[in-house]
C-alpha cells in the first residue's frame, strides 16, 4: 500500500511539476526517500534554494540518508548563496561538524542568530559565544 501511495506521489510530482512542494510534503510525512528524490528534481528542474536547504539538512542530520557533514556543506553553501537564512546556521554546523573554516562559522552563526534561533541553540551546542548570547 505504501509503495502504490509513494508511486502514486511520483507520478503525481512528474505531473504537477512542483517538485518542492511535492517534496516538502513527503519530507514532512517522514517519506525522505522520496524526499530527497523531489528535492533533487527540484534542484535540477526548477533551480529551487529550498531544495539546496532541504537536501544540505538531510545529508547534515541523516534523515532519510547515512549522515554526511561533508556532502551537506555544498548543498548548504548554495542555500545561503541563494539567501536562506536558517541555511546559515545549518552550514556553520557543518562546518563545524567538520573542524574547518571555525571563523566563518562562528560568524554564519552571528549572522543568523539575529533572524533565527535555531543559530543560537547551535552555538550553544558547541560552546560558542555569538552576539548577544
Amino acid at each position: 500500500m505504501i509503495r502504490l501511495f509513494l508511486s502514486f506521489l511520483l507520478c503525481l510530482s512528474t505531473l504537477s511539476a512542483d517538485y518542492f512542494r511535492d517534496a516538502l510534503l513527503a519530507y514532512k510525512q517522514g517519506n525522505f526517500t522520496v524526499a530527497k528524490e523531489l528535492f533533487e528534481l527540484s534542484i535540477k528542474k526548477q533551480n529551487s534554494f529550498q531544495g539546496y536547504f532541504f537536501l544540505g539538512k538531510m545529508y547534515l542530520h541523516g534523515e532519510g540518508v547515512d549522515a554526511n557533514s561533508t556532502l551537506a556543506i555544498p548543498y548548504l553553501e548554495q542555500a545561503v548563496m541563494k539567501g536562506n537564512i536558517k541555511a546559515k546556521c545549518y552550514l556553520a554546523e557543518a562546518y563545524l561538524k567538520n573542524d574547518v573554516k571555525q571563523a566563518e562559522a562562528i560568524l554564519l552563526l552571528s549572522q543568523g542568530a539575529k533572524e533565527t534561533p535555531i543559530c543560537r541553540e547551535i552555538a550553544t551546542t558547541y560552546n560558542l559565544y555569538i552576539n548577544g548570547q
